[in-house]
């Protein structure tokens, strides 16, 4: 899968190398730390390694092309010297994946990506999956996004693309149902499926339009579709953005579930969040993976910035981690409440 990226001055990245694992990589920060640049930076890649395969032309400077096509629709900057961090000049990036190596490079001044890649590499799919749901939002979105200009990034073309495809029937359902849903229906019993070009979610209550139900569950009901109509598939790549928005701490521990289900059957995952219990609940299965069935290997990295440049920590646990702002947040929450009691209570 993917083995490690290299970041050159790129965006809020001096000189920055991050090793992943095969399993879940997690990425914690402050806001503003690059947690989502990261993840947007490997998927716009991999893309454009895909469009190069129906590319007509295969030369090192279509290549490079394609890379800025996707790399300006994933960041949407004014100019792809935006993406080149401040008084540097130039950028350069580098990754491997399954052996391979992408890398490119481009200044402040320059229109176009400089590459040396000039062919395609038989790489594994991938999917990006924004903070933002898109499953209330299909109904249309496509159509729209083709004729006007909005004001949304590439990621959510890409996803509502995927749930464009049609969902599988029968035999091959049902393998995939055994095989990737099943463990998670047990937990939320519950039916995806699209009429007249619009997402329904059916469960015990009864069958509601994906307008008519709350957000949170509409992330976790796009999940469901996305591997019913295998766009997410095993030996693939998923990119999450900010899993836990809108959603209630009781299905937190769904999507945990369901991230770990994912990753033992082979599906790589990046995944940049804010919240408290889903990464203790991931650092809990890796800190107590020896002792425990069908738990994946995972890698956490905490970003935070210094005088200006980024500092990565990672580790196999949050217990390897010293800078964790989101436990700082909540031991200062804990430490308020105790001084409010302690003044209070003596009197």
């Amino acid at each position: 899968m993917i083995e490690y990226i290299d970041l050159n001055d790129f965006t809020c990245f001096d000189e920055n190398e991050l090793i992943f694992c095969s399993g879940i990589n997690v990425l914690i920060g402050k806001n503003g730390t690059g947690k989502t640049h990261i993840m947007k930076c490997l998927a716009a890649s991999l893309k454009a390694n895909e469009d190069f395969k129906m590319a007509t032309s295969q030369t090192k400077d279509r290549y490079g092309e394609i890379v800025t096509d996707r790399l300006m629709s994933y960041f949407k900057p004014d100019s792809l010297g935006r993406l080149v961090k401040k008084h540097k000049g130039a950028a350069y990036v580098r990754m491997k994946v399954n052996n391979e190596i992408l890398s490119f490079s481009f200044s402040d001044a320059m229109k176009l990506v400089k590459t040396e890649n000039n062919r395609y590499f038989n790489l594994p799919s991938s999917l990006y999956i924004p903070p933002r749901e898109m499953f209330s939002l299909y109904e249309g979105f496509l159509s729209l996004y083709e004729k006007r200009e909005v004001s949304f990034d590439g990621t959510y073309v890409e996803l509502a693309r995927a749930l464009n495809a049609p969902l599988l029937k029968g035999e091959s359902y049902q393998k995939v149902k055994k095989r990737l849903l099943d463990p998670l229906l047990n937990y939320w019993d519950v039916d995806v499926f699209k009429k007249n070009n619009r997402f329904y979610i059916k469960d015990e209550t009864g069958e509601y339009e994906a307008h008519l139900v709350a957000e949170g569950l509409r992330k976790i009901a796009s999940l469901i579709c996305l591997v019913s109509n295998e766009e997410l598939v095993p030996d693939s790549i998923l990119f999450i953005d900010e899993p836990e928005s809108n959603l209630n701490p009781s299905l937190i521990s769904i999507v945990t579930k369901f991230l770990l289900l994912l990753a033992n059957n082979g599906v790589q995952i990046f995944l940049a969040t804010h919240d408290y219990l889903l990464t203790h609940q991931l650092s809990l299965n890796a800190e107590y993976r020896g002792f425990k069935e069908h738990v994946p290997e995972m890698k956490f990295f905490s970003l935070d910035k210094s005088g200006g440049s980024v500092v990565i920590e990672e580790g196999d646990s949050l217990s390897d981690i010293q800078n964790n702002s989101i436990l700082d947040e909540y031991a200062g929450f804990y430490d308020m409440e105790k001084a409010y009691f302690e003044r209070y209570d003596s009197k």
